[in-house]
């Protein structure tokens, strides 16, 4: 394992051309918090600077990734010239009894009309797309335990997305499964389609031929489940130590587990309390980690944990 302290962009440029296996990473998203550390992404004063910035990024996570690689990137929304309220410190832990914390006031500027979602994902992917990655899948991050807002005149958000690009368009990628439904099982055991048609239970006649003779056909069973769906209900868990912004494990997880292969090498350029590296671990993969902040970077050390197989180089 290896963590690389300082300015991402820089850090990136030091590593090899195609040699990374599967990126996961969630930046840190615009004018949410002030980690206050000079060189942070996130404070820009205009959406389309802090875009910018983000692509100069996506370029170079272009270059590193292989062309087999898979790249899946969390990023989150938020609402037009309304008042942003962020932390601002130097310590860690999210609590208003921390002196060190203070809470800051800023008008977000934007041409966007006021109350309106951004959509700053959305318009970060076209530019990606547009510069030559290969979106695969937008997937719903459900989170059951999400936070209530404090509003009358909209639905509370409980989901944010998370990106499935690659490089190319032949890339590795190992098939997920979940279980069935009830219905489907149900409809599995007694020979009824969940349409509610009879299924043909006799062997030796294909799907297309009895499509041809407008028969029901047999539904494939699999052991192991369906194929998994796009929507993902994770709850997100808070960390002790104090990084408020961390990803649940159980996503990066099947992140990795879809898009790594064996002994493949993770990437997280934005690497926080280090869970991308801590699930690599736990796979048996590889990881290189790049944080701007040291106080996050001694929380992934201490999570990630380091013994007799795993040694953590800090560069």
């Amino acid at each position: 394992m290896k963590i690389m302290h300082g300015d991402c962009l820089k850090h990136l440029k030091m590593i090899k051309t195609e040699s990374i296996d599967c990126i996961v990473t969630s930046p840190p998203y615009w004018q949410l918090r002030d980690y206050g550390v000079s060189a942070q992404i996130g404070m820009e004063e205009s959406v389309e600077e802090y875009i910018d910035k983000l692509m100069s990024i996506m370029n170079e996570l272009h270059r590193v990734l292989k062309k087999s690689g898979t790249f899946f990137l969390n990023l989150g929304d938020t609402y037009s010239n309304v008042t942003a309220k962020y932390w601002n410190g130097v310590n860690s832990k999210l609590t208003v009894e921390n002196s060190k914390f203070e809470m800051v006031s800023q008008l977000r500027k934007t041409n966007v009309s006021r109350k309106s979602k951004i959509m700053i994902p959305e318009r970060l992917c076209i530019k990606m797309i547009d510069s030559g990655w290969v979106l695969r899948n937008e997937i719903i991050w459900h989170k059951p335990n999400a936070l209530p807002e404090s509003l009358t005149d909209r639905f509370t958000n409980d989901f944010e997305k998370v990106f499935f690009f690659t490089k190319s368009q032949k890339y590795y990628f190992q098939k997920q499964y979940e279980p069935y439904s009830e219905k489907t099982l149900h409809s599995f055991k007694d020979g009824i389609m969940p349409t509610g048609k009879k299924k043909i239970l006799s062997a030796g006649e294909s799907k297309m031929a009895m499509k041809k003779m407008d028969k029901p056909w047999r539904a494939a069973y699999n052991e192991k489940g369906r194929n998994m769906r796009t929507v993902w209900s994770i709850a997100n868990k808070g960390l002790r130590e104090g990084h408020y912004a961390s990803f649940p494990e159980e996503l990066v997880r099947r992140c990795l587990l879809s898009g790594c292969p064996q002994n493949g090498i993770v990437l997280d350029p934005f690497l926080g309390s280090g869970t991308t590296l801590k699930v690599a671990k736990s796979l048996n993969l590889n990881g290189i980690g790049i944080e701007l902040k040291k106080e996050y970077i001694d929380i992934a050390i201490h999570r990630i944990g380091e013994d007799l197989f795993t040694k953590i180089q800090i560069v």
